[in-house]
């Protein structure tokens, strides 16, 4: 939940559950996508400012595969958004919060799953999400 309503403040959230926080939200355009399937993967990087560890989201979570869009089609549709759910206590944060430099990545995938040694990856991005603390 936000410390303020100011919309350009910085972000802090508590450890209370989070129910499903999307994590990506992109349409794809062109004919050409429409012809490409593969395995999405996402993550999640946090770069602590000040104290704190570094660490993806993928770490810490209890499935990794939740951090994953398998067997994607584009003829299926161009949409691609992902939810995922991070429970309690996931994300580290000391006794006067952690304060974090966000920022989301993802692959796309073919021959194999994201875990695949001998998949390749086809297309490749990230974004900066911005800072957030947590206490």
């Amino acid at each position: 939940m936000p410390a303020t309503s100011n919309p350009g403040a910085p972000r802090s959230f508590t450890q209370a559950p989070v129910s499903s926080p999307r994590y990506s939200r992109n349409r794809v355009r062109g004919r050409l996508w429409k012809c490409i399937c593969g395995h999405f993967c996402f993550d999640v990087g946090f770069t602590s400012i000040g104290d704190g560890p570094d660490f993806d989201l993928s770490d810490v979570l209890p499935d990794r595969s939740d951090l994953q869009i398998k067997d994607w089609k584009g003829c299926d549709g161009t949409y691609i958004e992902k939810y995922v759910w991070v429970p309690p206590e996931t994300i580290p944060a000391g006794h006067c919060g952690t304060l974090y430099q966000v920022g989301a990545k993802f692959e796309l995938r073919c021959c194999g799953y994201c875990e695949d040694e001998d998949s390749h990856v086809a297309v490749a991005g990230h974004e900066a999400q911005g800072e957030y603390m947590f206490d």
